[in-house]
């Protein structure tokens, strides 16, 4: 069977089954892999490039996925999530845009977007039984953590990009540069969208809620990496320390040092278990990605494309396929830079612009295969068709907007 015809089958099978069955990401990804690899006749050299994949993706974000779990869980029960959107709503005034935020900073440190939305939400959810608020705070802390986990380097949709297609012409600061200005504008935007479905009035407080921690606990996890990849950056003895690995290590060591004694230990282990299913599905993407480039067929055809849509568009297009079939923004990334890499299409797009387009296809289309998706709309109890208009379609212009402004400022 052809590869283009195989490559639809198992996207298609990938989404039935993570839409109608409750299979872990790591399964589905890895029979989608099976699937392609028996349609295409590949025989055993699939299973190497599976496991060889999966073993890049786990040295690849291992460490720094494992480090923000366990931050997360600091941060979670020594209060320091609400010590955080306590001191933001100082400056911010408004509750959605200090939700807004809080989802946009802390994805930095945690490298989920998942992880945030989990740790703020019982943040949140006392924010509105004082205030009166709607639903709108979860969801621009959803859409805050979702930009800066898809844009801001080295978070792991850009950290798997850069590292898959190997470009000689890539720039940390350059990029940043570019990508920095696009999110927080795309944040701007999207608070502004949740505000517009925002209400608060103030009243008495009900329910129980957890006292804000010390602002050495809360910042510190946060404050520590960022500040370790900026030196690593701008001063070249300490090189090292732009080493994301190194940096969410130095993040992590602070939150250790600074909680109590009696949260080290609870954290640690709820960390490392939370990690170890993210690791595992981020496994199953490398995996997969690695099959369907290994395979060669769909490489070859993509260079094709240039005759129907301009090169620079072809990887948004194509990671915003992968996005609608299988949810997961990682996954759309490194499958969408393996198909990419080494073709004439990284040669013909340079790479700001290419990783750009990249990463605004994978805002598009977070819907029912998205795991955010339903998890938003258990947290806020909303309808399945409020959650799409309050977070697929936001995401959906933000994606787009961005994808528009690259094109006419790189195409």
């Amino acid at each position: 069977m052809g590869p283009v015809i195989a490559l639809l089958i198992a996207i298609a099978a990938i989404a039935i089954v993570a839409t109608r069955h409750a299979i872990p990401p790591f399964l589905t990804l890895t029979g989608g892999a099976l699937l392609f690899a028996l349609l295409t006749g590949m025989g055993e050299s699939a299973v190497t490039a599976f496991t060889g994949g999966a073993g890049v993706l786990f040295a690849l974000l291992g460490i720094p996925v494992y480090c923000g779990s366990v931050i997360a869980k600091f941060l979670k029960q020594d209060g320091g999530a609400e010590r955080i959107v306590e001191d933001i709503g100082q400056v911010a005034h408004r509750p959605v845009s200090a939700a807004g935020l809080a989802g946009y900073l802390l994805s930095i440190p945690m490298m989920c977007c998942i992880t945030p939305f989990i740790v703020l939400t019982p943040v949140l959810a006392g924010i509105r039984r004082k205030l009166h608020c709607t639903t709108s705070l979860y969801y621009a802390a959803a859409c805050g953590s979702v930009i800066s986990f898809v844009f801001l380097y080295p978070l792991p949709v850009t950290y798997a990009i850069t590292n898959s297609l190997k470009q000689g012409d890539f720039n940390a600061g350059s990029y940043l540069q570019a990508a920095l200005p696009l999110s927080l504008f795309a944040l701007i935007i999207m608070v502004y969208l949740a505000g517009r479905y925002h209400a608060c009035s103030t009243g008495s407080q009900e329910g129980e809620e957890i006292a804000p921690g010390s602002r050495r606990q809360a910042w510190i996890p946060v404050i520590l990496p960022v500040a370790c990849l900026a030196a690593g950056h701008l001063v070249a003895p300490l090189s090292i320390l732009a080493n994301i690995n190194i940096a969410l290590l130095t993040g992590l060591c602070g939150a250790i040092l600074v909680s109590p004694a009696a949260s080290r230990i609870p954290a640690l282990e709820s960390g490392t278990k939370h990690a170890g299913i993210i690791i595992f599905d981020l496994c199953g993407a490398g995996g997969l990605g690695a099959v369907i480039a290994a395979e060669g067929g769909i490489a070859a055809a993509l260079p094709s494309l240039t005759t129907i849509l301009p090169a620079i568009l072809i990887p948004f297009v194509i990671a915003a396929l992968f996005q609608a079939a299988q949810g997961s923004r990682v996954v759309s990334a490194v499958i969408t830079a393996s198909l990419l890499a080494g073709t004439e299409i990284t040669s013909a797009v340079a790479a700001v612009p290419l990783i750009l387009m990249t990463a605004a296809g994978c805002m598009m289309f977070s819907f029912f295969t998205d795991p955010f998706f339903w998890l938003i709309r258990r947290t806020t109890g909303d309808s399945v068709q409020d959650v799409f208009m309050r977070y697929t379609v936001p995401l959906l212009c933000a994606g787009t907007l961005i994808a528009a402004i690259t094109y006419t400022v790189f195409g």
